[in-house]
């Protein structure tokens, strides 16, 4: 990753200069840029300037009471970041009075930063100092910083990239959103006629510059806000910057030699600690994932194996269920046949019995008049006729009786 991939605040507003014919601005600790040499410069020829050019541009540290002498300084510096010591900031009096003249500040400054290098300093101060940025925190610092983003969207909603969207820079969470591939778009749409500026005061290299600052500058406040994670601004910055600035087709080699040529090794160490935790996550759900895809196929093993059982089971109860109705079936048939045999019988049954009722009361009556004779010879004196008459009828009776015992079987 170069120096370019990180967005970085600009020259001011003017004619863009040529880097072979610039010295780069490095911060000084107390706030002022102290020139550094362009690489292809001689270096005996430097190490000869040093001593006169370090003097030359060395400049008294400014002595900031106010919040407004810090935005004018901001604005007036061509140092890369904002170097202002937390103690200094707490000493700042900050007061709901002084918005409308600080905002007004702001909006007169704004102009000479077409780049919006002055808000990207005031966003990374406010997020360099790492402290939590509450509204209902009382502290100087977090106060003196919540001001400090506060004026930095005020700048930012002067510039033509976030006009329109000043609503949702102040609540990020106000529809429609504002996504960062369209922060970029508007960016580069950006020219000297829309800034109010002549064509040589904002050329192609400030474009690129707005461009990134801008991207940052979101990304800032989204972060400060606490909308997005490291991991959400880490891709919204390659995503909008990083990626558009790669070589394309690099092959291991140029890769190699641009990120061995880098001099952010610590937005380095940042952007792959980052990734590396990413990964180590993702490895960890994918393990999660894997142990619960895992009991997940045990449970269907298991489940499939009961599912199995209950099949068998259940056919084994349809073909239980089936011998038992085909046995119903059949018995309703036998049960049927049976009553179709009983009528039937019962019908014979009351004819034989006609039949036998008959020929009993037939027998009986011929054995009466048989017996009535016998008695009637056994008392006018003829007891032979009499007994003649009586064998008659018991013959007759003994032959019905084993008639009748030989209709039933033999049982009487």
């Amino acid at each position: 990753m170069s120096n370019e991939t990180i967005p970085e605040p600009g020259a001011e507003s003017g004619p863009s200069v040529p880097a072979s014919a610039t010295a780069t601005a490095t911060a000084t600790g107390d706030g002022t840029a102290s020139a550094a040499p362009a690489d292809n410069a001689p270096t005996a020829s430097v190490a000869e300037e040093r001593p006169h050019r370090a003097k030359s541009k060395t400049k008294p540290k400014p002595i900031i009471t106010s919040i407004e002498e810090l935005l004018t300084f901001a604005y007036k510096s061509n140092a890369r970041l904002l170097e202002f010591s937390k103690e200094d900031l707490k000493k700042l009096t900050i007061t709901d009075e002084g918005i409308a003249s600080q905002s007004a500040l702001v909006g007169s400054l704004a102009p000479t930063d077409p780049t919006l290098s002055t808000p990207f300093k005031l966003l990374q101060y406010a997020a360099r100092q790492g402290v939590p940025l509450k509204r209902a925190e009382d502290g100087d610092l977090a106060r003196a910083l919540n001001r400090l983003v506060d004026l930095a969207v005020v700048a930012m909603g002067n510039s033509p990239v976030f006009r329109v969207w000043v609503d949702q820079l102040v609540d990020p969470r106000k529809d429609p959103q504002l996504p960062t591939e369209h922060v970029r778009v508007e960016a580069r749409r950006v020219d000297a006629e829309k800034l109010g500026l002549a064509s040589k005061q904002f050329k192609a290299a400030d474009r690129e510059r707005l461009v990134k600052n801008a991207i940052a500058c979101y990304g800032l406040l989204r972060a400060l806000q606490r909308e997005w994670t490291l991991d959400q601004f880490i891709d919204a910055s390659y995503d909008s910057v990083w990626r558009h600035e790669a070589p394309k087709a690099a092959g291991p080699e140029r890769a190699v030699s641009e990120i061995g040529a880098s001099s952010d090794l610590d937005v380095l160490g940042i952007v792959g600690e980052n990734y590396l935790a990413r990964i180590a996550r993702l490895e960890q759900q994918v393990t999660k994932l894997e142990h619960e895809a895992g009991a997940a196929r045990n449970r269907e093993t298991r489940l499939r194996h009961e599912l199995s059982t209950v099949e068998e089971r259940e056919q084994s109860a349809l073909a239980r269920a089936d011998a038992l109705s085909a046995d119903v079936v059949r018995l309703q048939k036998e049960l049927a046949a049976e009553r179709d045999n009983r009528v039937v019988d019962k019908s014979h049954m009351a004819d034989d019995y006609e039949t036998l009722r008959t020929r009993i009361i037939r027998r009986l009556g011929g054995e009466i008049d048989l017996l009535t004779d016998g008695l009637h010879a056994l008392r006018n004196g003829a007891p032979n006729v009499a007994e003649e008459f009586l064998d008659r009828s018991l013959l007759a009776l003994t032959r019905e009786v084993e008639q009748l015992k030989d209709a039933s079987g033999g049982f009487a």
